[in-house]
């Protein structure tokens, strides 16, 4: 492995590291526009220029490979500077100084480096008429993607992001010279399966996302740690959110699993989020029905389970590893109920890892290889409708939105029959039909973990809650071991994250092993009587990691 000097720090990097990532290990940053660590080099841009000692010209730092004894300058370089300097005028030249008005702003690494290296004064000397392109500003160029090309610095990341991760190769130069820009091949709509992500790679903002634009500053956002509900993949993201709104997800970095890609399908499940049709927790009774707070509910409930005669839990693979463990150890071990995973086939999707490797989708569930390693029964749309002909005195609905069958008339008629319980978010036939309706938040107002189809088990982390806060119990009061810590905002209405309020009825039940305060505190458990989840720690666990360096932005909150 060799040793470096950059800058005065040495450090020690892998072999075939170049000197971009060299500086990052040693805590000095290198501007760079038209490279990505998961796209090939091509050093076109030339802003990352450094000196090394006892060479007469400066090198690139994207295609310089680090050696053992190499000595790096990279700010204490009079010579890097003047040619980044100069670099950036060139740019400048024609790039619109719009900035206020454009909706990369804050998040563009244009308008990061011109400040970094020239201050407040990076105007250009040029006084020509800048380059436009008629036609080519604010045009929809795909369903999701938007094109200014007046902004385009030419950095061809989007040409080689649909060339070498999503293998459409859709994107390409036309025209010459100076009046070179992006378009796809034939001029057809840039319908690429993964497209939004050509404007992530965008350093500027010629390429932006359709749905998020001008809905929100990025430096209001506060960015979450989270997993992607869309299939079994489990690509990594961030939930970009303000004032309790989820405005987007965006990627985050995981080499193993997704690199720093995310597909348009996955991406666009951001804005359901917001949806909360049910804020307080509901009973039918005598025809009507009536809200009630969380400890009539629980009790209510929690009676009915004592006196049923037979126990029917249509659980979901949508759940977190920790809310389906406290389902199978509730409602299937201590009750002796019969629990049920269904599991749609949904469309075949697939996601390019850091080794430019395809994972394949197994399913449009996050985590039925979480239910599949807890020992419960996966069942298709046949196997439910059996499952809910068996017949039994009391039927939980753990999430409506398991299968497409629980919304058809079928399903319907078979709920009616004898109590239901379900828990639910957002509209769905079952609700109108429960006997009991509990409300639940989305994915940003819950944490757990989810095991992806290659096995690995992520956390992710709740959006809707202050950092540091203790969490609420199910009635709404704090737990008694912990401080009385306000928490400014957290999910919406009365909605209560699912492994609550299971865990609110093991206390109502007897069951004091399941009256668990955390998510935390039940993986420690599951980790503990499950050999699957056996030596796994809830704070080691992968899919927290935030490198913002990778990232490329930082959201100020």
């Amino acid at each position: 492995m060799p040793k470096l000097t950059i800058d005065g720090h040495e450090v020690e990097v892998a072999a075939g590291t170049n000197l971009i990532e060299a500086a990052r290990a040693a805590g000095v940053a290198i501007p760079y526009f038209c490279y990505h660590p998961y796209l090939t080099v091509v050093g076109q841009c030339r802003i990352c220029m450094v000196e090394i000692a006892g060479q007469p010209r400066l090198a690139l730092g994207c295609a310089t490979p680090a050696a053992d004894g190499m000595v790096v300058k990279v700010e204490t370089s009079e010579r890097a500077r003047e040619a980044r300097e100069a670099v950036m005028e060139f740019l400048l030249a024609n790039h619109p100084l719009d900035c206020p008005v454009c909706d990369q702003a804050g998040e563009c690494l244009l308008q990061d480096h011109s400040m970094r290296e020239q201050g407040s004064e990076f105007a250009t000397h040029m006084t020509e008429t800048r380059r436009t392109f008629p036609g080519y500003e604010r045009r929809l160029i795909g369903p999701h993607v938007v094109q200014n090309q007046n902004r385009c610095i030419h950095c061809s990341r989007c040409i080689r992001f649909t060339r070498e991760i999503s293998g459409t190769a859709a994107l390409t130069y036309k025209s010459r010279g100076n009046s070179t820009f992006i378009d796809t091949f034939d001029g057809s709509a840039f319908d690429d399966p993964m497209s939004a992500c050509a404007a992530d790679v965008c350093p500027v903002g010629a390429l932006t996302v359709r749905e998020f634009r001008f809905r929100k500053r990025s430096w209001k956002l506060l960015s979450t740690p989270s997993v992607c509900p869309g299939c079994s993949i489990g690509c990594n993201i961030f939930i970009d959110h303000h004032e309790r709104v989820v405005y987007r997800f965006t990627p985050r970095e995981n080499p193993a699993i997704n690199a720093t890609w995310l597909c348009d399908h996955g991406r666009f499940l951001a804005e359901p989020l917001n949806e909360q049709a049910y804020l307080d927790p509901q009973h039918r009774t005598g025809g009507q029905t009536i809200r009630v707070g969380w400890g009539e509910a629980l009790a209510g409930i929690a009676a009915e389970l004592k006196d049923a005669s037979g126990l029917r839990v249509v659980a979901s693979a949508n759940l977190s590893n920790e809310e389906l463990f406290l389902a199978r150890e509730l409602f299937g071990r201590h009750l002796k109920g019969e629990i049920a995973v269904p599991v749609a086939p949904g469309e075949p999707r697939k996601m390019r890892n850091g080794k430019g490797e395809w994972l394949h989708a197994t399913d449009p569930h996050a985590n039925s290889a979480g239910a599949r390693r807890l020992g419960l029964d996966l069942v298709d749309g046949e196997g439910l409708s059996r499952f809910l002909y068996g017949g039994a005195g009391l039927t939980l609905i753990l999430d409506p939105g398991a299968h497409p069958f629980l919304a058809s008339p079928e399903a319907l008629q078979l709920l009616r029959v004898g109590t239901t319980v379900v828990w639910a978010r957002r509209e769905h036939p079952a609700a109108h039909a429960a006997t009991w309706l509990l409300p639940t938040p989305s994915l940003a107002g819950n944490e757990g973990t989810f095991t992806s189809s290659a096995g690995a088990v992520q956390r992710f982390a709740q959006a809707f809650a202050a950092p540091g806060t203790v969490h609420r119990t199910a009635t709404g009061a704090m737990s008694p071991s912990c401080p009385t810590i306000a928490v400014p905002w957290g999910p919406p209405g009365e909605a209560r994250p699912l492994w609550l309020t299971l865990a609110a009825l093991a206390r109502e039940l007897g069951v004091p092993p399941l009256d668990l305060a955390s998510p935390a505190d039940v993986f420690a458990l599951m980790a503990r009587k499950d050999k699957a989840f056996a030596g796994l720690a809830w704070e080691t666990l992968g899919g927290l990691q935030q490198d913002e360096s990778f990232r490329e932005r930082q959201h100020v909150g």
